[in-house]
Order: structure tokens, then sequence, then C-alpha cells
């Protein structure tokens, strides 16, 4: 049954839904009402041959690195050219961009294939492509790039790499990215092109392919190669630290005088923990003696009972990413437009590990923040030495004073390299809402005044989000991009146009997602399509959430919602009224300021008004007092709408609930019978009373012709009326209950049984025909378990009659002792000891034995265990 429509103030509802009986809170409704995450986009996209790193996008064109090859795309995503950088032969004769095809054969020659480690651009002294990769010692190519056919990145090709001269340091400038992991950052100041590189190293990496940890070098004019322009351009784990301590850089990024690297790193040198650092030098600093470090936390706190707090850190940073801030955001956070915010997705590692869970949160820190904390720890003197660069006992670290000019970057002599402890901290902007998904990407953009957030997830999930302090936003999209997962490299290009968009990449493939969002089919109701942010410009139109363009000759708006109501519950309710009705679906009280408003809405029963429990109401549902039938004589079907509309629905029913007989009649003045009440339309209207005498009885289940409860004790044994209250309803039974006094068993014989069972036990007392249906109960110590049967009644009342149970099954030994207690409904009997012993043996016949009682033959049969 499809859901039926409803129109609220001014506007009509209708329920043309089938009728059914809910759970109460309608979670069905609101399900089927929420954002469709399964929806499909057709989006442009390309698929490599092989895994992509790296992603550089320049006058319109894609150009991607991945294993062995760089493509160049257009801006459809279009392959335009390919260059092919791998496999490559490697010898350990051959120099780093050396011919090694004469020395294929030999036994130490081997094929590699070269991941694309870093794609940049620098365009100072040519407009170039540089790639560096994975093989050759992690040297560098520069590809030209013509202005004329940016394509074309293969006709000019230039090795980066120059043979060490004589004499010179053996420090390997041209060796400029890990295996295990590079960040590179390139600036252009005063003439000069610098490329900071920071590397993860380990004991592996010997010379003559000598690889720094973090470093500055300079491009050579020549454009051949690097160099270092003294020999402190560059900072090294020790030696013996290397394989201990790693370090991953996540991120780098400049800032007006500053540089940026954001790592994951141990706590210490003794610590298994991890956490997220800030790395901050001075552009001009060539000699890297205004390095900093500073531990980020991303925090997640949570108020509970009691005022106590839940505080949840997550230390390993994912991604990153630089940008402005819309007005409303740099409102929240007291910023000017220009301030340039660091955003970042964080993960909870397992225990004593780098290895992120499915456990994330986003957090924003404006530079000028991160600025202000390194300069007024380093004013409290908060901070040591780089011990994984020094060591703990060395000079260096035991006799240092720290320069206290660290807000500084000018020609100076102090030199302050060091570790500030204290850690910066920001709270999850999402407040847990992303604490069962791994996020491994963010890029964020603004639109009008709105700062908005593209994340994606270890699953392959693409997401946005608006960004907000003072308010929680949801995801307005979310749809599977692919299987893998989404990564750290990401492209935001026009984020101020209508036409903008951002490059995601999954695995080998990259896509291309508008910024406004890739439609609006996702969102399945009214008041979801009309609240998602502007720039997405979704309207509704024929049940279904589109943009203007996909709704040709149809009502489009951006501005009204007709509610939808998908079921209603009870179907029914007595003619007296009283009955709470409620409405399930979705679009209720929609208003633009995303605020629930029932000021103009109205429900109608049989052309009465049904009157609305504001309180209990919400966006998903409606709940209101139904009224009395107008002609109470009989059975009517009445049509239910919201508003005034004429137009009829037979959706739901006045009756007149009847009771018919009970049964039993009678039971223990302690109660606890089971009272099954018979008649019709006792499942009509929501809530249900059964009484005897004046006392409740408890329900046990409820159908349209039973209701069954269990009897409340009297403390006089006699005649009770029966009565059932449904709503404002109450209908008497023709019949009473009786109490009778409390049966009480006085004796068993025999008091033992057979293993087998089918022993017939009587039970003696008074008072044993106040229960239509007595049971004995049979207690085994040795199994800790109670066996039940049901028991008989003789013509005596004081009598009843039960056959023991067999417990041959459980394999004990016999003889053994168990307890028997008897139940007359809320009534047990006290504890009588009852034993069970062995079978009776019966002994073959061999030759039959007759003897002679007067005019009798009696036939002998020999038995064990007979007694």
């Amino acid at each position: 049954m499809k859901p039926f429509t409803a129109y609220p103030s001014g506007f009509i509802v209708f329920l043309f839904a089938l009728l059914q009986r809910s759970h109460g809170q309608c979670k069905e409704a609101a399900k089927k009402s929420e954002m469709n995450l399964s929806v499909k986009y057709d989006l442009p996209n390309f698929i490599t041959e092989t895994p992509i790193q790296n992603v550089v996008l320049y006058k319109h064109h894609v150009y991607i690195g991945a294993v062995n090859k760089i493509y160049v795309l257009n801006e459809t995503l279009q392959n335009i050219s390919v260059y092919k950088t791998g496999p490559v032969l490697e010898n350990p004769d051959c120099a780093p961009c050396e011919d090694c095809k004469d020395k294929a054969n030999l036994s130490n020659s081997v094929w590699k294939d070269n991941v694309n480690m870093a794609l940049l651009l620098e365009t100072y002294y040519d407009d170039q492509l540089i790639s560096c990769g994975s093989v050759s010692g992690g040297v560098c190519h520069r590809h030209i790039i013509h202005p004329d056919n940016p394509a074309d990145i293969e006709s000019e090709v230039h090795c980066m790499y120059s043979p060490r001269a004589e004499g010179e340091a053996d420090n390997c400038p041209d060796c400029v990215v890990s295996t295990l992991g590079t960040k590179v950052l390139v600036t252009e100041k005063d003439r000069f092109v610098n490329f900071f590189v920071g590397n993860t190293v380990t004991s592996t990496f010997q010379p003559p392919h000598v690889l720094h940890s973090i470093s500055v070098r300079r491009l050579k004019e020549t454009q051949d190669g690097f160099e270092f322009l003294t020999d402190q351009s560059y900072i090294d784990i020790l030696p013996q630290f290397r394989d201990s301590y790693p370090i991953r850089y996540v991120h780098a990024f400049e800032n007006d005088h500053f540089v940026y690297f954001l790592t994951v790193q141990r706590e210490s040198l003794d610590s298994q923990a991890f956490q997220t650092r800030i790395i901050r030098f001075c552009t001009l600093d060539s000699e890297m003696r205004s390095y900093m470090e500073m531990p980020l936390e991303c925090i997640f706190t949570e108020k509970r009972r009691k005022r106590s707090i839940r505080k949840e850190v997550f230390n390993i940073l994912q991604a990153a990413y630089v940008s402005k801030p819309g007005a409303a955001l740099a409102h929240e956070m007291g910023l000017g437009l220009n301030d340039d915010i660091l955003y970042g997705v964080f993960a909870q590692s397992k225990p004593d590990s780098s290895e992120p869970t499915n456990r994330s949160a986003v957090c924003a820190v404006s530079v000028r923040t991160i600025n202000e904390f390194f300069n007024k720890i380093v004013d409290k003197q908060n901070m040591k030495c780089l011990q994984h660069f020094y060591g703990k006992e060395s000079k260096y670290c035991l006799n240092r004073a720290f320069s206290r000019n660290a807000s500084y970057c000018r020609a100076q002599d102090d030199e302050y390299r060091l570790e500030v402890t204290t850690p910066l901290q920001r709270v999850d902007l999402f407040m847990g809402q992303f604490n069962t998904v791994l996020l491994t990407s963010i890029s964020v953009f603004t639109k009008g005044n709105l700062t908005v957030a593209n994340l994606g997830t270890s699953e392959g999930r693409f997401m946005q989000i608006v960004v907000s302090r003072s308010e929680r936003t949801a995801p307005h999209v979310s749809f599977q991009l692919d299987s893998h997962p989404v990564s750290p490299q990401v492209v935001v290009e026009n984020s101020l146009a209508d036409d903008g968009y951002t490059l995601v990449v999954t695995g080998k493939k990259i896509t291309k997602i508008p910024l406004k969002g890739p439609g609006c089919h996702h969102f399945r109701s009214c008041s979801q399509c009309l609240l998602a942010p502007p720039f997405m410009q979704c309207g509704w139109c024929r049940q279904q959430c589109l943009r203007s363009p996909e709704c040709p000759g149809g009502t489009w708006t951006r501005e009204t919602c007709l509610p939808r109501v998908y079921e209603i519950f009870p179907s029914s309710a007595p003619l007296e009224g009283g009955t709470k009705l409620t409405l399930c679906g979705w679009d209720f009280g929609f208003s633009k300021n995303n605020r629930f408003e029932l000021k103009n809405t109205v429900v109608h029963i049989g052309g009465q008004i049904c009157a609305l429990e504001a309180k209990s109401s919400n966006k998903n549902k409606l709940e209101c007092t139904v009224p009395a039938a107008k002609n109470p004589s009989f059975n009517i079907s009445s049509s239910v709408s919201v508003g005034h509309d004429k137009t009829l629905f037979n959706t739901f029913s006045y009756v007149n609930p009847v009771i018919t007989s009970i049964s039993p009649t009678y039971g223990p003045k302690s109660g606890g019978t089971l009272l099954t009440v018979a008649g019709k339309y006792l499942n009509s209207g929501k809530s249900r009373r059964i009484f005897v005498g004046e006392k409740p009885c408890t329900l046990k289940s409820i159908s349209m012709s039973t209701v069954e409860c269990y009897t409340p004790a009297q403390r006089i044994p006699q005649e009770y009326r029966v009565k059932v209250g449904i709503d404002e309803a109450i209908r008497d039974a023709s019949g009473h209950f009786t109490y009778r006094e409390d049966p009480v068993v006085l004796k068993i014989h025999p008091a033992k049984s057979f293993l087998s069972g089918g022993s017939t036990i009587t039970a003696q007392g008074i008072n044993l025909n106040s229960v239509c249906f007595p049971q004995m109960v049979i207690t085994v110590p040795k199994l800790g378990m109670n066996f039940s049967v049901a028991c008989s009644h003789r013509s005596s009342s004081e009598i009843i009659c039960c056959t023991t149970p067999s417990l041959k099954a459980f394999n004990l030994q016999p003889p053994f002792v168990t307890k028997v207690f008897f139940i007359f409904d809320g009534v047990s009997s006290l504890y009588f000891d009852f034993d069970y012993v062995n079978n009776p043996v019966f002994k073959h016949f061999e030759k039959p034995v007759f003897i002679s009682r007067g005019n009798q033959n009696v036939l002998e049969i020999k038995v064990r265990n007979v007694d």
C-alpha cells in the first residue's frame, strides 16, 4: 500500500495508507522519510590501470600520479595522454636516471614498480610538473608543460639528479622522497624555489641514497637537482630510533611566514601510545633553527548524569585541509573572513598502535590560534628537548636554554628547536556523529555564508555537511562512491562558482562531484528537501526532490510542504471516544526555520475535531484524542482528515466492544488465576484495563475476541464483578468471578516414583477444588531443574491426582531425593520429600509356576524393586 497524503492547515490531510498496529513511536514512518543512503548518482569519472596516489589540477587539465603512469585528463575526465614512468630496471651499479638496459640480465638487477610519491606544480622557472617516484632512491623528474599543449608532458622530461662532485658531502639532496611515505611542500620566496620535505625513514635507507626525516632544499637554478644551503638544512631521527620511533607525515602547508607539517608519532621514545603533532618553523629558516613540535588533540566530551563528563581523545590524524571560513562560521569562531582554518579528520587508534579504528571526529583550529598557542606555551617554558633527534642524554638536551622569541621569523642567532609538551585541544565539531565510521578524507569550501565540508570514509562513502559551532548539523549528501577508501588527496576547484567541483580519488578511480551536490534525489521527504542548504537548489516536484530543470511541466516549490501520512493506529475506537489516535508520517508541522509548529494543524474524524496533543507530537507523529461518536447506537466507519475537506475515506471505525463470557469462573482468594475474557472488538482503542471487583487484573494478552489477565488477590472469598475498560468505555461481564478459600495440601502418597515415571501421586488436603488446573512441580537438586505436570481433580474436593515425569534421560543413579510442591494458580503448597527409585526388574519366565489357591491357579511373577 502506498503512503497517503496529508495537508496541514489551510491544507487537508487524508489517510490512504494501510492501517496497522504500530509500536507507538512511528519509527517505520520516520525511517521511510530519512535520506536515501543507497541512491546512485551518475557522475563523471575515470578509472586508471593502477592505483592512484596524487592529483594536480592546472589550467583545466587533471594530472594523475599513479603506479607506473602519469595520466592527463581534461575537465570532463576524459583521458588525453599517458606518460609511462615504470616499471624501472634497477641495479646497484646504476645511478638514478641512468639507463640500465645493458645490465638487465645480471642477477642483481630488479624490475620495480614506480609508485608516485609526490606530484607537484612549479611555475617560477617554467610551467612544469614535478614527479617523484619510489624508484631510483626517490629522485624526481620535471615535465615541461607547454602553454599551447598542456597535455604534452612527454616531449620534454628532465631528471633532477646531479652526481656528487668530488669533496661534496654525502647527504644526497636529490634523494627527495621515501617509499614509506612523504609530504612535499613547494614555496617560492625571494626568487628561489624551496622544497620542504617530510619523510618516513627507517634503518633500511642506507647510502648512497640518504633520506632525511625533515628537510628544506633549494631547487638549483639549473633545475637539474637540489641543494642544501647548509649541513643544518635537515634534521634526522637518530639511527637507533628509526625503527622504533616512526614518524608519518600526513599534511603540509604554508601560512604567512611559517611552514607547517602534521604528523603521527609516538608520544615519547618510551611510550607505545601515538599522538598527532603540529610542526612549525619559519619559511626563510634554511637551517630550521625555529623548528618546534606540539601535540594536537581532537576530543569529544559527553555530559552524563550527576554532571560527570566522559572525554574521548581521537589521537590519529587521517587527513587535513586548510581553507577560509564562511561568514557564519567566522562569526562563531571570532575570526575574519581571510583567516585560515586547519580542519582535520581524526580517528581513535587501537591501544599502543597507530592503526585506526572505526571511530572518528572532525576538529578545526585557526592558524592564528595555533601560532598564539605556540607563543603562549613557549613563554611558559612548558617544553623539552627533541629527544628523537638528539637523544635523552645528549649534551644538547641536558644543557639547553630555550629562546623565548618563538613568535618571530627574522635573522637571529637564537635557536629554539624544541618540543612543546602541552597539547592544543579542540572539540569535535559534529559532537560524536561519526563515532562509528573511519573518516579518511576532508576538504572544505564556502557557499554564501556557509562553510561546507566534504568527507570520505574508509568504505568509500562520500558525504557533505555544513560546519557550524552553534547548531547541530547532519550530512545533507551521503552516497556510496566506491568500495575503496576515499583518498586524502582531494582537489577543490571554483568553489565560489555554481559549477565548482571536487575531484575525489578511490583506489583506481577519480570522480568529479559538483560542490552543490550530485543531485537532490536522496531527499525522500519534502521537509528534508526544502531544508537542504540553499546552494543545492533543491525543490519539491511530484512527490520528489528535484532541481528546477528536472521538473518540466510540474509544480516546483521551495516554500511549502504537504504532509504525508503513512499509517494511523488504532484503526478503531469505542463509541464513547477518548482514544489516543496516532498518525504516523512525515512533514508534519513544517516550517522553513526548521522548527516544528502545529498552530495551523487540525485533525478531523467524521467531521469532528480530534484534539491535538502538541507535547507528544513531532514531525513524524501527530497524537490527538478521539471524540465520542455522533450516533452511538451502532458501529460506523468514519473518515479521518487534517483540515476541513468533506471527501470521505473509510479508514477509521467506531465500534461497540462486547463481553460474551469469562473463563474460568472461580479461583483462589490469593489470585493468580489466568482469566480469559471473550467478546468482540476487545482490541479496539489504545488502552485497556480489566477489573475483578475494584482491583486491576494484570494483562497477559490481547486479541480482537479475547483478553487474558491474572486475577488479583481478594481478602474475602465471594463473587466479584468483572469489567473491562477500553479508553473511556466500560463494559461489564454478565457472569461473576468467585473467589474460594486457598487450597492446602496436607500429605501425599506414595512419596516415591520409579525412575521412568508414570507413578500416580495422590495429594490430600482441603479446598483443593479452588482452581481448575492444579500443577505438581518436582525439584531435582542434582540437576538444578524443575519439572511440572498437570494434575486432575477427583470427585472429592480433598484429593487431586498427578502422574510423575520420567527422569531416565538424565543418567541419575537412583535412589535420589527430590522435593515436590503444588501450584494452585497464585498459591503454592509446602514442599514434600520425594524419592526416585530404580525401575522394577521382571525375571525371565523359564518355566511358569502356578500355585493353587482354592479353586484358582495363580501365576507366580518374580520382580525386583517392586516395593
